[in-house]
Order: C-alpha cells, then sequence, then structure tokens
C-alpha cells in the first residue's frame, strides 16, 4: 500500500507540474470565465447556452488532461528508460499501473474541481440579456478578484522563493476559489445572507390543505403577518432549495389535493421556480462528467502503456465520439441485426449515461440512484480497462 500511494503521489505531483497541465487549466478557467459575455446572442435563454458550453468544456477539459498526463507519466518513462528504474525495484508492475492511474486521477480531479467552480460562478452570475441587469459584484469580486490575487501571490513567491508558478498558483487556487465559493453561497448578490427558499405568493389558502401535513414535508405554508388566524389567509408556499425541485411525482401529489384553479396555477408556478433554480442539478451532472472523465483517464491509461501521446488522443477521441453518438447511431443498426453493431454497442462505454444537457434543458430532476448507477457503470469500465493496461504493460519491454 505504501508503494502504491509513493507512485500515485509522485505521479500527481508529475502531472500538475508540467506546463502543459497548466496551460490548459487556465485556458479552460479562462474560457469558462468569458462565457457569460459570449453566450449572450441567442433567441431564447441565453443561459441555456452558458450552461450546455460549460458542462461541454468540463468534458473536453478532460479529454485532453487525460491524455496529455497518462502519455506523460507512462509512455514518456517508458521511451525515456525512467520506468526501468522501478521495474527494476521489488515493486510489481501491476501496482505501477494502478498507481499511475491513482496520480492520473488526482490530477483530473484537481482541475475538474477548480474547472467545476468558475463555473458555478459563471452560472450564479448568468448572461446579462437586457441593458437593465447588471453585473453580480459578489461574484466578480469572489471570482476573478480572488484569482487574480493569487496570481500575484504566485508570481511573487516564483521571483522570491523560485517557486514553480503553475503549480503553485494551483496550489493557492484551491483552497482560495474553495473558500470563495462557500462566500458566495452564503451571500446574495446584494451582501444579505442567502435564503435558499423558493416561494410563492397565494391569496388564500384552501380549507382542504389547512393541516400542513397534507404536505408531506415536500412544501409549507408561511401565513403574512397577522393573519394565520384567519380562514383562508394569504401567505406563501415555501420550497427549501436543499430540497432540490419538485419532481413529477410530487407535483402531481401536490396537485391533486385540491381540485381548484388557482391552487393548481400557484403550484405549477412554485414548480416551475424551483427547477429553474439549478445549483443542485448542475453539481451531478458536473459529477456524472467526472465519471465520463475517469472512464476516459482508463482507456488513455491503457493506451499509453504501448502508444504515443497523438494516438492515445486519437483513441480517446474516438472513444468519445462512438460513446456520445451510440444510442442515435450504433444502437438501430443492432436492433436490425447486425452482429457486428451489437457488439460495439456493448463493448464502447455510452457517454451519453454522463451527459444530462437534455435532462436539464427540460428541468428535470436527476435522481440520487441514478447517480450511483452511472457511477458502477463507469467504475466497471474502469476496472475492465485497468485490468487491459496491467496486461499490456506486464509483457511491455521497459528496459
Amino acid at each position: 500500500m505504501k508503494q502504491l500511494f509513493a507512485i500515485a503521489s509522485s505521479t500527481y505531483l508529475q502531472a500538475v507540474r508540467q506546463p502543459a497541465y497548466g496551460i490548459i487549466v487556465f485556458v479552460t478557467l479562462g474560457g469558462l470565465a468569458l462565457s457569460p459575455f459570449l453566450t449572450g446572442w441567442t433567441l431564447d435563454d441565453d443561459n441555456k447556452m452558458l450552461r450546455d458550453i460549460g458542462l461541454s468544456t468540463l468534458l473536453i477539459q478532460g479529454l485532453f488532461l487525460a491524455c496529455f498526463v497518462a502519455s506523460s507519466v507512462l509512455d514518456a518513462e517508458i521511451e525515456d528508460k525512467t520506468a526501468l528504474t522501478v521495474a527494476a525495484k521489488p515493486i510489481r508492475r501491476t501496482s505501477f499501473v494502478l498507481g499511475k492511474y491513482l496520480g492520473v486521477m488526482g490530477a483530473l480531479i484537481t482541475a475538474h474541481y477548480l474547472a467545476g467552480i468558475i463555473f458555478f460562478m459563471t452560472m450564479r452570475h448568468g448572461v446579462l440579456q437586457s441593458s437593465a441587469e447588471t453585473s453580480d459584484v459578489t461574484v466578480l469580486i469572489f471570482g476573478p478578484g480572488v484569482m487574480l490575487l493569487m496570481v500575484i501571490v504566485a508570481t511573487v513567491m516564483n521571483y522570491v522563493f523560485e517557486r514553480r508558478f503553475l503549480p503553485t498558483l494551483i496550489t493557492l487556487a484551491v483552497p482560495a476559489m474553495t473558500l470563495s465559493t462557500l462566500i458566495l453561497l452564503a451571500i446574495d448578490r446584494d451582501f444579505n445572507v442567502h435564503a435558499y427558499k423558493t416561494t410563492q405568493t397565494i391569496n388564500a389558502l384552501p380549507r382542504e390543505v389547512v393541516d400542513e401535513t397534507v404536505f408531506k414535508g415536500i412544501i409549507e405554508f408561511q401565513p403574512d403577518k397577522g393573519n394565520d388566524q384567519i380562514e383562508g389567509h394569504s401567505g406563501k408556499l415555501v420550497r427549501s432549495m436543499w430540497k432540490g425541485p419538485i419532481t413529477d411525482a410530487d407535483r402531481e401529489y401536490l396537485l391533486g389535493l385540491v381540485d381548484d384553479v388557482q391552487w393548481r396555477r400557484d403550484i405549477k408556478y412554485l414548480v416551475d421556480a424551483t427547477r429553474k433554480q439549478e445549483g443542485f442539478e448542475v453539481t451531478k451532472a458536473a459529477l456524472l462528467i467526472l465519471g465520463a472523465v475517469a472512464l476516459l483517464a482508463s482507456f488513455a491509461v491503457a493506451a499509453s502503456t504501448r502508444l504515443g501521446l497523438l494516438s492515445t488522443f486519437v483513441i480517446s477521441f474516438l472513444v468519445i465520439c462512438a460513446g456520445l453518438i451510440s444510442d442515435q447511431v450504433i444502437k438501430p443498426i443492432a436492433d436490425n441485426g447486425h452482429t457486428w453493431a451489437s457488439f460495439l454497442y456493448r463493448v464502447i462505454p455510452n457517454i451519453q449515461c454522463f451527459w444530462m444537457v437534455d435532462a436539464l434543458n427540460e428541468h428535470r430532476s436527476i435522481p440520487i440512484d441514478y447517480l450511483a448507477t452511472t457511477g458502477g457503470y463507469a467504475l466497471g469500465y474502469v476496472i475492465a480497462m485497468l485490468l487491459l493496461a496491467m496486461a499490456l504493460f506486464e509483457t511491455r519491454e521497459v528496459g
């Protein structure tokens, strides 16, 4: 276990110290930061385009980093005979490959985490769709402002203490941007404490729902001050944002409580409002993208045991393209009785399982059990590809 941890930690440090790693990461962060100003040209909801571009950027960053990092820590070491020093020691080659993969994933998770934070901030800021809208100052201060401060600190440390700039900047950026995110979660754009509630004002509470136990914790009713003892009193229907958007089943239950047109209209408004609060669902979608990145990293590691950077990238790119069109192109051919298509459909990972853009566009909730199932699906492919990588590396001449 100590050997495995040593290999993984050294691989992680080797990866994040590569200039190309830092360039890819900060080009991604810069692209995400500029996206609110570049997506305000659609004829529909500009924030939908912002969300789509953000998730696509996370996936593309993972693709490039998986190929580059895997190739730099495996193929380059084999070609430079660096791996020979490890192979000559009492370290099993299987442990070597597994440690390399864990180190690669550590570097990818760091990059994905930073990009995810910037993606959250861009979604918090949103697209300015009219001249009447103003920028979210809180995001500008705790996003670009904090990152600029970290750049200055990293530059000073590089000049005074001769610390390498990009690794130092990443080391500083992770805790600093995490703290910034926590602050943004606590305050709104006006620097007030965030209530984290979605509300819908109603003129009169129907008699059928005076007892709040009928709401089953889905929503709650907050009467206006001084009206709590009046029958049919006015107030607000409240949904805690921590509970996420109201599901279809809960929506149908609430609609069925009262046979009243105004009640149904109020419930529908509340449901739509909860589904437009995308924070939790976008976070789930980003976690699913990380599962796809982990899967791609396993393919890249397996390819890097025998191939160079360009070949590894081509294979990984083909895997992601085939995985994205698997349901639309390969499956219909397989359903027509073609054996080769059926084989490909079962072998090629279905990347669409990790791509939740359509669900987010329709304001659908991503179930937690779906995250677990998809994570298991990715883990199965990762294990299979790591076994293949170990088999390929076992017979690879490194001397």
